[in-house]
């Protein structure tokens, strides 16, 4: 009898020795996660095939810098599309924030017309957003999404977060 009391008892110490039991540990508070795609886009949806990422250069600009990305284009499909290929690349469409913005069809430039042959894939391709699209990009972040015209088609890209830095302040003097 007493032999099992004991053994009671070392199970007893053992298990509030080994165990952390109800105790908490103090620790940060977590905190608020940004769900801004920064760095590893996924594709855009896919049509008919088609499909686009957009990679922004980098996650940070200055006040009054063009945004450049890099566009990655694949043909999943069986079918062989004509793609107008001229860098960097201009897209027909820009969504800022979710509102679309359209390229003046005077701005068309000449470009060579390429095939994207079904398998193929065409990485790494220069794409700026052009100046006379009037983009509302001032200071902050923003979610921008990009739409490109193949023949009879519309692919749209993935989202991607860029973020406009604050310009300069100016001291008394209106020097920067």
């Amino acid at each position: 009898m007493v032999g099992v009391g004991n053994r009671v008892v070392l199970v007893l110490v053992l298990g509030v020795l080994l165990c952390p039991g109800c105790s908490r540990q103090a620790r940060a508070p977590a905190r608020r996660v940004d769900r801004l795609v920064w760095t590893a886009p996924d594709w855009g949806s896919q049509t008919q095939g088609l499909q686009c990422r957009l990679r922004p250069t980098k996650r940070l600009w200055q006040s009054g810098e063009t945004p450049t990305f890099r566009l990655d284009l694949r043909n999943q499909s069986r079918r062989p599309f004509a793609f107008d290929v001229c860098e960097p690349i201009w897209p027909d469409r820009v969504a800022v924030e979710g509102r679309w913005y359209h390229r003046r069809r005077d701005e068309i430039r000449p470009a060579k017309v390429h095939l994207l042959a079904p398998g193929v894939e065409l990485p790494d391709l220069e794409l700026v957003l052009p100046a006379t699209m009037a983009l509302p990009l001032g200071p902050g972040r923003h979610m921008i999404q990009i739409a490109l015209d193949f023949e009879d088609l519309t692919v749209l890209s993935n989202l991607v977060g860029i973020e406009i830095a604050d310009p300069p302040a100016r001291d008394a003097d209106g020097d920067r």
